[in-house]
């Protein structure tokens, strides 16, 4: 016993001088995360520090594919400038809202306010300043994204007559049109479900340019919950608008992201997959809108 005692003794001694003649080294902190991709780098999210407010990061959207897209970015550590940024006009005393500060630049006066999400509409190769954040940690933790392929500005020629997308014209019946119960109904009111075989050629009712696709699922079912599962080909059109073209088979897509297409060529092959009770192709025309949304409009085709 006596000689664990001495022993340890000893030990606690040699450790000590271990400790009071080692420098000690300060922490390496790893450098905050600045960039954020998504949808195979259709856009990306960047920080940099802001010049203009101390203590911030600017956060900014680009687009890296050059199609249009509408998108909405949540965040919890968000803010924005408010309106009144960059003037020496105060709010009155005590009216200041308990999400806003005030920084002072010289003679000017950036006020920030928060905010629970930014829109943002991405038509060039620019980036665009959604807002600023002081934490780039917890805005990663806590960013959300939603967006719609196409032109938040479209305005649908009412002139233009469609082609069927089935051919030849009336072996596919309508199942359910405009303002159908089972599922045409709200922002999808205005789109046309024809029956067909699985395999069925689907060819373009408008020329445009393709500016998203999915033919990777081989899930489809009669309940919302699979509508997620749908392959699909979307093609933006010269007034801004998009034809959209779902339920298409596994590996049933024939075209590629910014590929052009002519009216009545070839982009795919109709399925059962998605939201779907029964092989067929369903087909609208639709309108960006942000926080992930859409609307249909009204079309004829050309054998109305």
């Amino acid at each position: 016993m006596v000689r664990r005692i001495r022993f340890l003794r000893v030990f606690i001694v040699f450790f000590a001088s271990l400790i009071l003649n080692t420098t000690l080294v300060p922490p390496v902190h790893a450098a905050p995360k600045t960039l954020g991709c998504f949808d195979e780098k259709r856009f990306c999210f960047t920080l940099v520090k802001s010049a203009s407010v101390p203590n911030y990061y600017e956060v900014t959207a680009k687009r890296h594919l050059a199609l249009p897209l509408a998108l909405t970015l949540y965040s919890d550590v968000l803010f924005t400038q408010s309106p009144q940024s960059h003037s020496a006009a105060k709010a009155p005393a005590g009216k200041q809202s308990p999400f806003s500060l005030s920084t002072g630049l010289a003679q000017s006066l950036v006020k920030l306010n928060k905010t629970s999400h930014a829109n943002a509409f991405l038509d060039s190769n620019k980036p665009i300043l959604l807002g600023y954040t002081k934490n780039p940690d917890a805005f990663w933790r806590s960013m959300r994204v939603k967006w719609t392929v196409g032109s938040i500005n479209a305005k649908h020629d009412n002139n233009t007559r469609y082609s069927s997308p089935l051919q030849p014209v009336g072996a596919y019946p309508i199942v359910q049109g405009f303002n159908g119960s089972f599922s045409h109904t709200g922002a999808s009111r205005y789109a046309l479900d024809f029956a067909a075989p699985i395999g069925t050629p689907v060819l373009a009712a408008r020329g445009g340019v393709v500016v998203d696709i999915k033919s990777d699922s081989n899930q489809g079912g009669d309940t919302p919950e699979y509508a997620k599962y749908a392959n699909y080909v979307v093609i933006l059109h010269n007034d801004g608008t998009t034809g959209e073209y779902y339920h298409l088979k596994y590996q049933g897509v024939v075209v590629a992201r910014g590929q052009p297409v002519q009216k009545g060529q070839l982009i795919g092959y109709t399925g059962n997959t998605g939201f779907s009770s029964l092989p067929h192709l369903h087909f609208g025309i639709y309108l960006a809108r942000y926080h992930g949304g859409y609307q249909s409009v009204p079309f004829k085709l050309e054998e109305d």
